[in-house]
């Protein structure tokens, strides 16, 4: 899909554009935290987006309640999580493909690789030692440690000792194999890097203060109420919130000043910034370090150029519209929104998006709808997802769910969509995943179902948490004729345990950075003749 624009400025603008269509959706979610006697039309909006937040909040919490608290406890607390993954082979699927295809499927089921990490976030270090295990014998195995000072790399099949360098020495490392190297000079720590972020109660305080602020960008005038109007059978209330270009662009502008004024927003993004090696723009990864005070400075200004760019390039005509249905308890139903934006040079992209969810009996219908296209042009890009879902069983859930990605050029439409069907608990589920065609103009797709099986045991209080997945593909190809294979991850948690972290001592470990050169070179003779003798006791794999 192509689209003429003025080229000299469209393409800086076209993140922007969007980066502002996705805030403006979400700014809908935003709600205002306070009840009212005698709702006015806007009054009844806000506590309408309020009690649809807080159910889709609690819906959230009841489909990943388990998953939520073993992050955040392993945010917290030391920890030490061992996972699994081993190969089941259908030996048939290899029939025709020879003696080396039957070696593959061979190696295939008779290996498991398995991935132990450990992490304290108060001491901030942590370790991930991944072992390749064939005949449940280990092959190969390999760990990567570090602290805020230290890196550390030990691969014993190649090298007996931990290869360790001070963390503000890594440019150092890096041009005693590369003279040439010119990136980052100091390496931050990844695990500190992961652990990073806004805590529980900021975030709750933070969005707070931007529904507050998109609160105050709706005033009496821009809501209207309609009763008695017809939804699914029943006589619902409407409402629609009109906000013209100026006070869209306004709320815009409001947002962003608020994220300028938040030093513990700002701060949050500064020290994930500075901790990943520095800002990233576009597609490109950053190539030097950046302080946090630096990071901070550059975020400042990235939203500076937003602002300036909301309020001189960006076009919204027409503002952006909603029109709202609200059942007896408040929440809202459906949502249909309607607005165009563009920049100036370019052609404005309509975008429209519908949301509904009502219930028939036990059973919640569920749709989410996006069309985006630019003004006037056949040009469009759809996304449908629906769902259906209903109770099962005690603290059970069955759900179906239908996806399609359509997108119209020249008056054809190619997509692809996908089915999703399960049931289960946070303790045992099964799933089921197919592709299915989509548009007038449908994609080949392969014949392939992907299930997922899933149990769980987990009992924070009691500081462990194991969770195994059997994940299974079938199919037919038409190279490879019937497909079957499936993965069995297991995984297991505990918490309290004393952590055993690798010792950067002399003797056992060596630094790579005070290295002379005829030791570097010594080392990397050691190495490749360590490689060498590995692979000549493994030549059969190898093959």
């Amino acid at each position: 899909m192509e689209t003429q624009v003025n080229q000299s400025t469209g393409n800086k603008k076209r993140p922007l554009i969007i980066g502002l269509a996705i805030i403006a959706v979400l700014a809908i979610g935003a709600t205002a935290y306070a009840m009212f006697v005698d709702l006015s039309p806007r009054e009844l909006y806000l506590k309408s987006e309020m009690n649809t937040f807080k159910a889709l909040n609690e819906s959230f919490e009841d489909s990943f309640g388990d998953a939520l608290a073993l992050s955040e406890k392993q945010m917290e607390e030391a920890y030490k999580s061992e996972a699994s993954v081993g190969v089941d082979v259908d030996p048939a699927m290899f029939g025709a493909g020879g003696m080396e295809a039957a070696l593959i499927g061979s190696v295939l089921e008779n290996s498991e690789f398995k991935v132990t990490t450990q992490q304290d976030p108060k001491k901030e270090e942590g370790s991930v030692k991944m072992a390749l295990r064939m005949n449940d014998a280990d092959l190969m195995d390999a760990e990567f440690y570090q602290n805020n000072k230290q890196t550390a790399v030990n691969v014993p099949a190649a090298y007996d000792k931990n290869v360790y360098f001070e963390n503000s020495q890594f440019g150092d490392v890096m041009r005693k194999f590369d003279p040439a190297y010119q990136g980052m000079e100091k390496l931050e720590n990844f695990f500190k890097a992961v652990d990073g972020d806004l805590s529980e109660d900021a975030r709750d305080e933070a969005f707070e203060e931007f529904a507050k602020v998109y609160a105050d960008s709706v005033k009496d005038e821009n809501v209207k109420l309609k009763d008695d109007v017809d939804f699914k059978g029943e006589k619902l209330r409407e409402l629609t919130v009109s906000l013209s270009e100026k006070e869209t662009k306004a709320m815009l502008v409001n947002f962003v000043e608020k994220i300028e004024k938040d030093d513990e927003i700002l701060d949050a993004i500064a020290e994930q910034s500075a901790l990943q090696g520095g800002l990233q723009t576009g597609m490109v990864a950053p190539t030097t370090s950046m302080s946090k005070a630096d990071a901070k400075k550059e975020i400042k200004s990235i939203l500076a150029d937003a602002k300036k760019g909301i309020k001189d390039d960006v076009q919204i005509p027409g503002g952006m519209k909603q029109v709202l249905i609200i059942d007896g308890d408040d929440k809202v139903v459906s949502r249909n929104v309607t607005m165009k934006i563009g920049a100036n040079g370019e052609e404005a992209v309509a975008m429209n998006y519908k949301s509904e969810s009502w219930k028939k009996g036990e059973v919640t219908n569920s749709s989410w709808v996006l069309n985006m296209g630019p003004e006037g042009e056949a040009e469009t890009v759809l996304v449908d997802v629906k769902m259906e879902s209903e109770p099962k069983g005690k603290d059970g859930m069955k759900r179906d769910i239908k996806a399609k990605f359509e997108a119209t050029e020249n008056g054809t439409t190619q997509g692809i969509g996908f089915q999703i069907k399960g049931e289960g608990t946070d303790k045992k589920s099964k799933w089921t995943a197919n592709l299915v065609p989509a548009g007038d103009a449908p994609m080949e797709l392969p014949d392939m179902t992907l299930e997922i099986e899933h149990t769980g045991d987990q009992n924070l209080d009691k500081d462990f948490a194991k969770h195994d997945y059997k994940v299974t593909l079938t199919g037919n190809d038409a190279t490879m004729g019937d497909i079957n294979v499936g993965l069995n991850i297991k995984t297991k948690t505990t918490f309290g345990d004393k952590l055993k972290f690798p010792e950067l001592s002399e003797g056992k470990a060596v630094n790579v950075a005070e290295m002379s050169d005829a030791e570097m070179m010594t080392m990397m003779s050691e190495i490749q003749r360590n490689i060498e003798q590995f692979i000549g006791e493994n030549a059969q794999m190898f093959q």
